[in-house]
């Protein structure tokens, strides 16, 4: 349990790491909808199912080059995680994209058992940015409650999405 928790704790460590000494990113950028498609429950072989992702990011800056984000996904068996929290991007180069990903949400359905309506997403997803900003690019996120209940499945998703710059 502290294991997984600790893992998170890394990946928000290194967002914020990656926003405050990684390449420089343009400060304001076009809002994102993410739309994403892929497999929930990516590690367990009887439990895995299909999974659609969409995710709206902010395109205003709030330190660094850290931004909103809120999305819901949807899975095959029924489970669903409306949820909210932040992205950073990095620029590796022109083109390509590491956006680091963490939040909080609202769990539930009838599918896997996470032990808790109350759970944590982490993750990343490396991109190929085109000169008009859409993206395309492969994602794995995990998602637990971080044993704030004594069940504490988790879970693990590996996702394709497409990224559309929005005009506003």
């Amino acid at each position: 349990m502290a294991k997984k928790y600790f893992l998170g704790l890394a990946i928000t460590a290194t967002l914020a790491a990656g926003a405050v000494f990684g390449p420089g990113a343009k400060a304001d950028q076009n809002p994102l909808l993410v739309i994403s498609s892929g497999t929930w429950e990516t590690l367990r072989d009887n439990f895995r199912t299909g999974e659609v992702d969409i995710d709206y990011r902010f395109g205003t800056d709030l330190i660094w080059k850290i931004r909103p984000h809120v999305g819901l996904l949807v899975a095959g068996d029924g489970d669903y995680y409306g949820y909210g929290g932040f992205v950073a991007d990095i620029d590796l180069t022109p083109h390509i994209v590491l956006t680091l990903n963490t939040a909080i949400g609202g769990y539930g359905g009838g599918g896997y058992n996470l032990g808790s309506h109350f759970e944590f997403r982490n993750g990343a997803e490396l991109a190929y940015r085109f000169s008009n900003d859409w993206r395309i690019g492969a994602g794995f996120y995990h998602i637990s409650n971080a044993g704030i209940t004594r069940e504490n499945g988790g879970s693990e998703s590996a996702l394709v999405s497409l990224s559309v710059p929005m005009p506003w």
